[in-house]
């Protein structure tokens, strides 16, 4: 019984770091696209004193912040559920 839901606890870590490499993704991607529309600004027209502005103002420190949350996650987070994982595993390894 106790083997069960040690092994439950493994696999919802598991798809919690799944989650978490898809997050990563998602958000790098959604930093990217900003930057992106950002860019077309100028060239769909927008006055380039306002783009750039905007550009240095903006879209690079939220960028950056959206950057050090992928960081963070990959530095602190996915290591502490591997950590956890690898803990579940070796009490599961003794029963």
């Amino acid at each position: 019984m106790a083997s069960q839901a040690i092994q439950n606890q493994i696999a919802l870590a598991e798809d919690l770091k799944r989650y978490l490499h898809g997050f990563q993704e998602r958000l790098s991607t959604a930093g990217q696209s900003y930057k992106n529309k950002s860019s077309s600004l100028y060239e769909a027209g927008m006055f380039d004193e306002f783009q750039k502005k905007f550009e240095q103002e903006f879209v690079q420190q939220t960028t950056q912040s959206i950057s050090q949350v992928v960081e963070r996650i990959n530095d602190c987070d996915i290591p502490f559920i591997e950590r956890y994982i690898a803990k579940l595993e070796d009490t599961l390894s003794v029963l």
